[in-house]
Protein backbone atom coordinates (compact mmCIF):
# COMPACT_ATOMS: atom_id res chain seq x y z
CA UNK A 1 0.00 0.00 0.00
CA UNK A 2 1.67 3.10 -1.27
CA UNK A 3 1.27 6.69 0.57
CA UNK A 4 -1.40 7.66 -2.55
CA UNK A 5 -3.78 4.23 -2.17
CA UNK A 6 -3.54 5.35 1.74
CA UNK A 7 -4.58 9.28 1.03
CA UNK A 8 -7.41 7.77 -1.34
CA UNK A 9 -8.59 5.32 1.46
CA UNK A 10 -8.45 7.73 3.79
CA UNK A 11 -11.74 8.04 6.07
CA UNK A 12 -13.11 11.88 4.66
CA UNK A 13 -13.17 13.58 8.60
CA UNK A 14 -9.57 12.49 8.98
CA UNK A 15 -8.72 13.70 5.37
CA UNK A 16 -10.50 17.05 6.68
CA UNK A 17 -8.46 17.19 9.68
CA UNK A 18 -5.44 16.52 8.31
CA UNK A 19 -6.35 19.61 6.28
CA UNK A 20 -7.07 22.15 8.81
CA UNK A 21 -4.47 21.20 11.00
CA UNK A 22 -1.64 22.39 7.78
CA UNK A 23 -3.77 25.56 6.49
CA UNK A 24 -4.55 26.49 10.27
CA UNK A 25 -0.37 25.82 10.91
CA UNK A 26 0.11 27.87 7.27
CA UNK A 27 -2.34 30.70 8.44
CA UNK A 28 -1.02 31.03 11.92
CA UNK A 29 2.81 31.40 10.64
CA UNK A 30 2.25 33.87 7.50
CA UNK A 31 -0.06 35.88 10.21
CA UNK A 32 2.63 35.71 12.98
CA UNK A 33 5.52 36.75 9.76
CA UNK A 34 3.36 39.67 9.15
CA UNK A 35 2.81 40.95 12.29
CA UNK A 36 6.91 40.15 13.18
CA UNK A 37 7.87 42.35 10.44
CA UNK A 38 4.81 45.19 10.41
CA UNK A 39 6.69 45.33 14.23
CA UNK A 40 10.25 45.16 13.37
CA UNK A 41 10.92 42.10 15.41
CA UNK A 42 11.05 39.52 12.77
CA UNK A 43 14.13 37.50 13.33
CA UNK A 44 15.23 33.89 10.87
CA UNK A 45 15.97 32.17 14.46
CA UNK A 46 12.47 32.81 14.70
CA UNK A 47 11.30 30.51 11.36
CA UNK A 48 13.72 27.57 13.13
CA UNK A 49 11.89 27.66 16.19
CA UNK A 50 8.42 27.42 14.34
CA UNK A 51 9.58 24.51 12.20
CA UNK A 52 11.04 22.44 14.90
CA UNK A 53 8.01 23.39 17.56
CA UNK A 54 5.14 23.63 15.24
CA UNK A 55 5.76 22.11 12.05
CA UNK A 56 7.34 19.01 13.52
CA UNK A 57 6.48 18.91 17.07
CA UNK A 58 2.69 19.35 16.54
CA UNK A 59 1.51 18.84 13.48
CA UNK A 60 3.59 16.05 11.29
CA UNK A 61 2.53 13.54 14.23
CA UNK A 62 -0.90 14.50 14.18
CA UNK A 63 -0.38 13.70 10.40
CA UNK A 64 1.17 11.09 10.68
CA UNK A 65 -1.33 9.21 13.59
CA UNK A 66 -3.97 9.84 11.40
CA UNK A 67 -2.74 8.02 8.62
CA UNK A 68 -1.74 5.47 11.04
CA UNK A 69 -5.07 5.50 12.52
CA UNK A 70 -6.23 4.54 9.24
CA UNK A 71 -4.37 1.55 8.76
CA UNK A 72 -4.83 0.21 12.07
CA UNK A 73 -7.87 -1.74 12.39
CA UNK A 74 -11.12 -0.52 14.90
CA UNK A 75 -11.42 -2.16 18.55
CA UNK A 76 -15.32 -3.35 18.50
CA UNK A 77 -16.87 -4.11 22.06
CA UNK A 78 -20.50 -5.98 21.20
CA UNK A 79 -22.03 -3.81 18.22
CA UNK A 80 -19.68 -0.55 18.98
CA UNK A 81 -16.35 -0.08 17.03
CA UNK A 82 -13.96 2.72 17.54
CA UNK A 83 -10.36 3.43 16.38
CA UNK A 84 -8.69 4.67 19.52
CA UNK A 85 -5.36 5.91 17.30
CA UNK A 86 -7.85 7.91 15.28
CA UNK A 87 -9.70 9.86 18.22
CA UNK A 88 -6.74 10.47 19.89
CA UNK A 89 -5.26 12.04 16.59
CA UNK A 90 -8.51 13.58 16.13
CA UNK A 91 -8.39 15.03 19.82
CA UNK A 92 -5.13 16.33 19.26
CA UNK A 93 -5.68 17.89 15.74
CA UNK A 94 -8.91 19.88 18.16
CA UNK A 95 -6.30 21.14 20.41
CA UNK A 96 -3.81 22.29 17.82
CA UNK A 97 -6.39 24.09 15.90
CA UNK A 98 -8.26 25.72 18.83
CA UNK A 99 -4.67 26.52 20.62
CA UNK A 100 -3.89 28.20 17.02
CA UNK A 101 -7.04 29.83 16.48
CA UNK A 102 -5.75 31.96 19.52
CA UNK A 103 -2.20 32.62 18.06
CA UNK A 104 -3.93 33.53 14.77
CA UNK A 105 -6.23 35.86 17.09
CA UNK A 106 -3.17 37.48 18.52
CA UNK A 107 -1.50 37.83 15.62
CA UNK A 108 -4.79 40.39 14.39
CA UNK A 109 -4.44 41.90 17.46
CA UNK A 110 -2.39 45.27 17.64
CA UNK A 111 -2.91 46.04 20.91
CA UNK A 112 0.27 44.21 22.50
CA UNK A 113 3.46 43.75 21.24
CA UNK A 114 3.93 40.35 19.34
CA UNK A 115 7.03 37.76 21.42
CA UNK A 116 9.68 36.47 19.86
CA UNK A 117 9.27 32.73 20.15
CA UNK A 118 11.35 31.14 21.67
CA UNK A 119 12.27 27.52 22.93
Amino acid sequence: MGLGDLLQNLDPTAKTAIELVVIVALLDFVLGTIRAIADRTFAFAAVDVWVRTKLLGRVLPIVITLLVGSVVGDVKLGDFSFNVITIAAMTAAVTFVLAEAQSIVDNVNRSEPHPIPTE
